[in-house]
């Protein structure tokens, strides 16, 4: 999969829609309204704060909880999103991820956190 520089500026169109990705609305037959495009960084915590399960959203809980009994899993994504010198994560700030200021604990790590807090977790209620 190839990427094209600037392929994010101008309009696109996709059958009768044309989207502006300047001005980040959605144009259907002479009707216009706001489209809700998410920050690429929505959902990141700042470097400083903990990852913790209060300011996950449904979602990440959701994945956390499929990724739970998957152990090697989360422990690989526990092991590879690690803070860089400057504070950012170090996988996801990679050439090619177009995520070069993702600060740590990035999203990724957050979410393998909650899935070892939920394993964690279900293996006390099982030993007790």
């Amino acid at each position: 999969m190839s990427y094209s520089w600037g392929a994010s500026h101008g309009p696109a169109r996709a059958g009768r829609v044309t989207i502006d990705r300047g001005a980040a609305s959605v144009q259907d037959a002479g009707v216009h309204r706001p489209l809700d495009v998410p920050d690429p960084l929505q959902g990141a915590r700042p470097a400083a704060r903990p990852a913790d399960t209060g300011d996950a959203t449904p979602e990440q809980q959701r994945v956390a909880d499929e990724l739970a009994p998957m152990v090697e899993v989360w422990q690989r994504l526990l092991a590879q999103h690690v803070p860089d010198r400057a504070g950012r994560c170090r996988t996801c700030t990679k050439g090619g991820t177009g995520l070069p200021t993702t600060p740590w604990p990035c999203v990724i790590h957050g979410i393998a956190d909650m899935a070892r807090r939920s394993y964690d977790a279900q293996r006390g209620r099982a030993a007790s």
